[in-house]
């Protein structure tokens, strides 16, 4: 094959469907967003022994009911969604992606996935003699196991029944896991490090934040791209699909918030946790260039500043690129 025609090769690669000949070489890049994402992943390396967690073994002790009650349920959704998202990078998205240089970034997630399960390890271990118990929660608590049935499900879909917009309703519903699901459990772990209670377990999520924040712009760039690429995909059924599927997760989302809390504890309430979820919703919404769904304000503003680490966390909320470039063809003489 001559360099000509390989950089033919090179123009032609796309998300999905396009050359692959298992090499690797990403150097030149067609999709040059995903060099930066790589860069980024890697100076965001953490591991969860970095978190010292001695204090919080202490301060599990004294949390009374309630708090016991959310902090456990909390934690047992979000150790089980990492690594749901782990299978789902490695047997459903990443099988069908056909540029090397997002497949690196793909595999850099399911990594960093892995360590999310490791880091809810940590906590969960430090805390209670019995991890089993919270790990299974879900095959005692109603609630928590037809959330996780139905993310499943979706992630399930992709593998079921392959398509180009079945894969972009798959980066949709990406999108959604790193920016709306883990955030009801997030906002428990939040509240008590703000009431004086378990901040190295607040700290540990602020790591695993700053990770699905990357993950969500990830999966905007390959949204975007494929916009780019499967412009046929993209049509007014395509998008109205789409706001249902935030109108489900926020449902599920918020009955599942509400349930943590109970009707009240921390200072939130139903309606409070309604209210940031659909929020959530909307600032997704706004990244991929809809219009807003629920129209609300975020009612608990102080998670912003009070989830970033060393006040230098990336806000991905006001994100939006307004232009976008899949990256230049290689044009070489």
């Amino acid at each position: 094959m001559s360099l000509a025609q390989y950089r033919a090769d090179i123009n032609a690669r796309r998300i999905i469907g396009g050359p692959s000949d298992k090499l690797m070489c990403i150097s030149p890049l067609k999709h040059t967003w995903a060099r930066e994402m790589w860069r980024v992943m890697a100076m965001n390396t953490w591991f969860p022994a970095e978190v010292d967690m001695a204090r919080d073994v202490k301060a599990y002790k004294t949390l009374n009911p309630k708090e016991k009650r959310a902090y456990d349920m909390a934690l047992a959704f979000l150790s089980n969604l990492d690594g749901i998202q782990f299978n789902n990078l490695v047997f459903n998205i990443g099988e069908h992606i056909t540029s090397p240089e997002v497949s690196m970034c793909i595999s850099r997630q399911a990594y960093e996935e892995a360590n999310h399960v490791d880091s809810y390890a940590t906590l969960i271990e430090a805390v209670t003699d019995e991890p089993l118990e919270i790990y299974t929660l879900f095959k005692r608590d109603a609630v928590l196991g037809e959330k996780n049935e139905f993310i499943i499900k979706q992630s399930e879909i992709l593998g079921k029944e392959f398509s180009p917009r079945n894969f972009a309703l798959a980066v949709i519903a990406n999108i959604i896991l790193e920016g709306v699901y883990f955030y009801s459990g997030f906002l428990v772990f939040y509240c008590l490090s703000r009431d004086g209670k378990m901040h190295s377990s607040a700290d540990m999520i602020r790591f695993i934040q700053r990770d699905e924040l990357t993950h969500m712009q990830l999966f905007m760039h390959i949204l975007r791209a494929m916009q780019q690429e499967n412009p046929e995909v993209f049509d007014d059924t395509f998008w109205a699909d789409v706001r249902a599927l935030f109108r489900a997760a926020v449902g599920l989302e918020s009955a599942w918030g509400k349930h943590l809390v109970q009707g009240g504890a921390f200072g939130l309430t139903d309606a409070i946790i309604e209210q940031y979820i659909q929020w959530l919703a909307d600032s997704r919404l706004a990244m991929i260039g809809l219009a807003p769904e629920f129209g609300v304000k975020n009612p608990v503003p102080w998670v912003e500043d009070f989830s970033r680490i060393n006040g230098e966390q990336a806000n991905f909320f006001e994100g939006r690129v307004k232009s976008y470039a899949v990256g230049g063809s290689l044009d070489w003489e």
